[in-house]
């Protein structure tokens, strides 16, 4: 609520905080396409992993996203004055100031290129049942940068809303689950089927 009331002076509101297992950023502005995909690139290009993720919206159009994230290479625990910076690079990030792709791009080529020693299958299944709102999807594939970033791409593509995200990582094997509607509805059958067909041939070529 305090963030929100900050909307008419800043358009996207940030608060960023360390707890004791992970860093948590939540966010709080007006919704619009690829928000959360480009979030979780912005922190994919931070080298953040993300652990779990909070999406939620009201009737007037005011998204609350929340991201809990490690810092694989400590660089907000060891810089207290980098929080700022990677504030404003999410800031930037959202308002179509800083290059998302450039920024991905130099992450990829910042960390080695190590040969996964386990190959995951990609799997990507819905259910309908288990909401009375949205339809549940949930996706295995094989963990690497950006991934939440590409999947929830194909999500917005698709004209899908994020209700919420629940990411987890074992070992190189990323679950991800989404409950996701399109124009306030459950995806129908055959969005479900072009999604699929979509996020398969996507990550196949991660």
């Amino acid at each position: 609520m305090e963030l929100a009331a900050h909307l008419s002076e800043d358009p996207v509101q940030l608060h960023l905080e360390r707890g004791r297992h992970w860093f948590d950023l939540t966010l709080v502005t007006a919704d619009k396409p690829f928000l959360f995909a480009n979030v979780a690139g912005a922190l994919a290009a931070w080298g953040m992993n993300i652990v779990k993720a909070d999406a939620f919206s009201n009737a007037a159009g005011v998204v609350v996203d929340t991201f809990f994230f490690t810092d694989r290479f400590r660089t907000l625990e060891l810089n207290l004055p980098e929080w700022a910076r990677f504030q404003r690079s999410i800031t930037a990030v959202l308002s179509g100031e800083a290059d998302l792709d450039r920024m991905l791009r130099d992450r990829m080529r910042s960390e080695s290129k190590n040969s996964n020693k386990v190959k995951i299958a990609t799997q990507v299944e819905f259910d309908h049942e288990c909401s009375s709102s949205s339809t549940l999807v949930q996706i295995i594939a094989q963990d690497h940068m950006g991934l939440l970033h590409r999947i929830c791409s194909r999500f917005s593509h698709h004209n899908c809303n994020i209700e919420i995200a629940l990411i987890d990582t074992e070992g190189q094997m990323a679950i991800d689950v989404f409950y996701l509607t399109s124009d306030g509805k459950k995806l129908t059958l055959r969005q479900e089927a072009e999604l699929k067909a979509d996020l398969l041939e996507e990550l196949q070529e991660a």
